[in-house]
């Protein structure tokens, strides 16, 4: 566990979920609609029934939270590229389980927004679902969750991450960690929907 802010970041457990389920939305309420509304189901009965389970990318394993006077206030998940495909293959489960009959459609459109939010690079550390409550913002929750999942992933040089391209404060976090855009993405769905993202990499030495 890391002290700092007065917060504390600790792995994740499954019931956290009620508070970090909304978060993990919050870090891409426009994608998640894309992908898992569908029929009488959201995002959120994927998210709930995903982050409670174990080998899926949404899995609360993977996960860090802050948390600050008993309140989670921030959320992010971490992975390696040679973890994601196995994790992967259990996300692709989980929807077909959940979404029965309709699980192709959205299988499809989780295919879709692949092409622009891509699987990890070989050997590259992955941050995703970097989150934090409005009335938490701007006072380095964030931040902090990026530096202690990054410490605890020595072994990696190369982190990266994927940012909407909407999202300017954001991108000045992740510039003021290092990170630079390497390659810009459009979001291969109905104009509007989803925006465009950027991929963006950092060295270790960045952190």
């Amino acid at each position: 566990m890391k002290q700092n802010l007065n917060i504390t970041i600790r792995p994740a457990k499954q019931d956290d979920v009620q508070g970090a389920v909304p978060l993990i939305f919050s870090s891409g309420p426009d994608a998640w609609s894309y992908v898992f509304n569908e029929g009488k189901l959201t995002p959120y009965d994927f998210l709930v029934r995903s982050f409670q389970g174990t080998k899926n990318t949404i899995s609360y394993k993977n996960h860090f939270v802050a948390e600050k006077n008993g309140e989670i206030v921030g959320t992010i998940v971490v992975y390696t590229s040679d973890r994601f495909f196995l994790l992967n293959a259990g996300t692709a489960g989980n929807i077909f389980r959940i979404y029965g009959l309709r699980a192709p459609r959205v299988a499809i459109r989780g295919l879709s927004m692949e092409s622009m939010i891509q699987p990890p690079k070989s050997g590259r550390l992955y941050l995703g679902h970097i989150a934090v409550p409005v009335n938490q913002r701007k006072q380095g929750v964030g931040e902090a969750l990026m530096r202690h999942a990054v410490a605890q992933f020595p072994d990696h040089s190369k982190i990266s991450l994927d940012v909407s391209q909407v999202n300017p404060s954001a991108i000045s976090l992740y510039n003021k960690l290092g990170f630079k855009i390497v390659e810009s993405r459009n979001f291969p769905g109905p104009k509007g929907l989803v925006p465009d993202h950027h991929y963006m990499e950092a060295d270790r030495s960045s952190f």
